[in-house]
């Protein structure tokens, strides 16, 4: 694992930022894992590198806590159990840690999985920019009318990709992170959201779905997902998924999501990672049972499950409306 804490000159949180990264990492078995601090000097180095405020923490060229702050030379607010405060936690610190270090010794096949997906998804982001087309997808174009008329301002978009939809949820007068494990793919988000004067309502973060989302609790309006959830995610970590969505949209907030379902002409092929993942063509995709749908939506208000085609062997999939009550406490 390579780890850079990286900040601005004279940031006043870089001693104790890196007490307590040396701290976690001696408390996770790490004690032989060093780290560097890196000093960013310019804005184009921040943007390059990923820098999201000082103090950041770089695993394997990951920001550790990615969120919704934009690249720049600025001090970084982190939401910590006590609070707002300037730096992470001990405890955050080693969980980030822990996490990546199962995943690079690669302790199961899952983790092994998850990084071969992540790194064909970036190679293919990278031979075939813009690879989906400039319009945005159906489904976006439906969510971004079922978000209008119950009030949203803000979406959050997750597995965005290179932004065909999250640009589309720009136009249409919404503010918009957008978050995926592809750093190419932002990058070609970002490139795009400057190209047609969106830059000002589109925020990236890289960020994978294994890990707790980004944000704080009832902060968000709406959330949409198109095919993110059938990726190489276990049953398990698609119930976690949904339940961090579930924690930062705000009462009566819309999550809006497509799945491709266990009818699909790609169901059952290709090679089996059990759990009715398959991978097929270098992708592996979670087919999902209605069953797994109705008990995604347990808590929440379904309001729909719409069945639709898309692609052209065609890909079947679902698409799912649900809302938190508005009474709901999380």
């Amino acid at each position: 694992m390579e780890i850079q804490l990286v900040v601005v000159a004279y940031c006043p949180h870089t001693k104790p930022a890196a007490d307590r990264l040396r701290r976690a990492l001696d408390d996770v078995g790490l004690r032989e894992t060093p780290f560097t601090t890196r000093v960013i000097g310019d804005e184009a180095e921040a943007e390059r590198c990923g820098f999201g405020g000082s103090p950041t923490v770089l695993i394997d060229g990951r920001d550790a806590f990615a969120g919704p702050g934009r690249p720049g030379l600025t001090c970084r607010m982190y939401q910590t159990p006590e609070g707002p405060a300037g730096l992470p936690t001990v405890g955050q610190l080693r969980q980030a840690l822990s996490s990546a270090a199962r995943i690079s010794a690669g302790h199961d096949h899952r983790g092994q999985l998850a990084e071969a997906q992540r790194a064909h998804w970036q190679q293919t982001y990278g031979a075939h920019p813009g690879m989906y087309g400039p319009e945005p997808s159906a489904p976006a174009r439906h969510a971004a009318e079922v978000f209008r008329a119950a009030g949203a301002r803000d979406v959050l978009e997750l597995g965005a990709g290179h932004g065909r939809d999250a640009l589309h949820f720009a136009r249409e007068g919404f503010t918009v992170l957008a978050t995926d494990f592809s750093t190419t793919a932002l990058d070609q988000l970002r490139t795009t959201a400057r190209e047609h004067g969106l830059a000002e309502r589109v925020t990236t973060a890289v960020h994978d779905v294994r890990d707790p989302l980004p944000l704080p609790d009832a902060s968000v309006d709406a959330v949409f997902a198109h095919m993110l959830l059938c990726m190489a995610l276990s049953t398990q970590e698609i119930h976690t998924l949904v339940g961090e969505v579930r924690r930062v949209l705000r009462p009566g907030g819309t999550f809006v999501y497509t799945v491709r379902h266990t009818g699909d002409a790609h169901y059952g092929q290709g090679t089996a990672h059990s759990d009715d993942i398959y991978e097929h063509g270098g992708f592996a995709v979670h087919f999902f049972p209605r069953r797994l749908v109705d008990a995604l939506a347990e808590g929440w208000t379904l309001h729909e499950v719409h069945a639709f085609e898309e692609g052209g062997l065609p890909r079947r999939l679902w698409r799912v409306t649900q809302t938190v009550p508005p009474t709901a406490e999380g």
